[in-house]
């Protein structure tokens, strides 16, 4: 764990132990539909509130809106624990377990790289441009922060992508009909 993480999570923890009652109220509405203890909901609590904390200090805001934050994480993790879905961080331990028992599964990353490359094939220099400085980010980036990168307005940036994603269904569907 970096320096940054060692002080977050005491942190978080702290945070989770002085508003139970918040926890419980925007739990609340959902809790009998969970399949979850009060140690479990406390432990979602407490990765909903680093994860809050965490985007907070990385966007230089201040740590004052953690509840704000905190009650949207916390109660979209409410939500797909009332309705069955597998969080995040189950769904990679099941990828990697699957890993270890199937080998030839390690091997979909090249196939992954293969469709890629031809799906930006059929793109415009510009739509190429754009799509691979994304796919080179190591986290998630916003039409903003596109934008700011390219120096083009947000429309541009949506107008580019929608342009891009319609030129890959429709290469795809293409090929899909010459293989038939």
């Amino acid at each position: 764990m970096s320096a940054g993480t060692q002080n977050i999570w005491p942190l978080a923890q702290s945070w989770v132990s002085s508003n139970r009652v918040l926890i419980w109220c925007i739990a609340a509405p959902y809790y009998r539909f969970m399949s979850c203890d009060s140690s479990d909901l406390a432990g979602e609590a407490n990765l909903a509130v680093y994860q809050a904390i965490s985007v907070l200090i990385d966007q230089n805001k201040d740590l004052s809106l953690t509840s704000k934050y905190f009650r949207i994480v916390f109660r979209t993790r409410c939500i797909q624990m009332a309705a069955g879905v597998a969080l995040a961080n189950e769904q990679q331990a099941t990828v990697a377990i699957q890993k270890e028992q199937s080998p030839e599964l390690n091997e979909s990353s090249e196939l992954d790289d293969a469709v890629i490359v031809e799906a930006l094939s059929a793109l415009t220099d510009r739509q190429r441009l754009v799509s691979l400085w994304i796919l080179s980010q190591p986290k998630p980036v916003s039409f903003y922060t596109i934008a700011n990168h390219f120096g083009i307005h947000i429309q541009s940036v949506r107008r580019i992508l929608s342009n891009a994603i319609r030129r890959i269904e429709g290469y795809g569907n293409q090929r899909i009909c010459e293989d038939l």
